[in-house]
């Protein structure tokens, strides 16, 4: 057996973290075993919040056992790679992913609810680059460039991972159409979800990559794409889409500077 060349006080750090992560399988270090247990739950309950405030669907939807032990694995098992307290819930979702594979296969909903809940997290606490581009609130959204605010995620599920119910649980294939989402944060800095459809979604795709064309140079490219052969119908419902799309939020107004095509 090698022995251990660390010194003693990192022998017995490495006794009590081993012992705190698995109590049943590791040996306790010489310490009372009251303090012990007041130092392990005080660990687990910390990572059992952050988990389960980045989860609340998915432990509502589990039997609370299997719930628990699976955050009782994951204290116990899981290595997490980064230092911080927020990455906490990715840090779980990787986990499942990995570790929970089978379990994952069982409930084929569960890989995208986990990513549908973290993403709440991801929204708030990502960080944007600023835009020198100048807005006008007001400007019109056909004939200059719509802006989308620099917080905006257009996502799209197999499973309608915003409206899981107990009856949903042992489907075992995801309804015929997709779910498809904005999560974004408003002016205000709160995170919102919409529930949009396909055209939207990929209408504050094109939007996102837009640089210099003009609403209507946008709008006829996604009627390209959709198959729309009238073009001025399109155009008028297309004007309704972004007109709503800023009233949510989602686009913040128009650019006053470039060239519009």
């Amino acid at each position: 057996m090698p022995v251990d060349e660390r010194p003693a006080f990192q022998q017995v750090q490495k006794q009590m973290t081993d012992w705190l992560r698995d109590p049943d399988n590791a040996p306790a270090p010489a310490v009372e075993a009251r303090r012990l247990a007041i130092y392990r739950d005080l660990f687990f309950n910390n990572v059992r919040d952050f988990v389960e405030n980045a989860y609340p669907v998915l432990k509502r939807l589990l039997p609370e056992e299997e719930w628990s032990a699976l955050v009782r694995d994951f204290f116990s098992q899981h290595r997490c790679e980064s230092p911080y307290f927020r990455d906490i819930s990715l840090e779980f979702r990787n986990w499942m992913e990995a570790a929970r594979m089978e379990f994952m296969a069982t409930k084929p909903w569960v890989q995208e609810l986990l990513h549908y809940e973290w993403m709440e997290l991801a929204a708030e606490c990502a960080e944007t680059d600023s835009t020198d581009v100048t807005i006008n609130a007001d400007g019109d959204l056909l004939a200059e460039r719509p802006v989308v605010r620099e917080s905006v995620w257009p996502l799209v599920y197999r499973w309608p991972v915003h409206a899981l119910d107990p009856d949903m649980l042992d489907a075992t294939s995801p309804p015929e159409l997709p779910t498809f989402l904005i999560v974004y944060r408003d002016a205000e800095d709160a995170v919102r979800f919409l529930q949009v459809n396909a055209l939207t979604a990929r209408l504050v795709e094109l939007l996102q990559l837009n640089t210099h064309h003009s609403g209507s140079a946008v709008l006829e490219q996604l009627a390209g794409e959709a198959g729309f052969t009238d073009a001025a119908a399109f155009l008028s419902a297309g004007n309704d889409m972004l007109a709503d799309l800023r009233r949510q939020g989602i686009v913040a107004g128009t650019a006053f500077s470039g060239n519009h095509m």
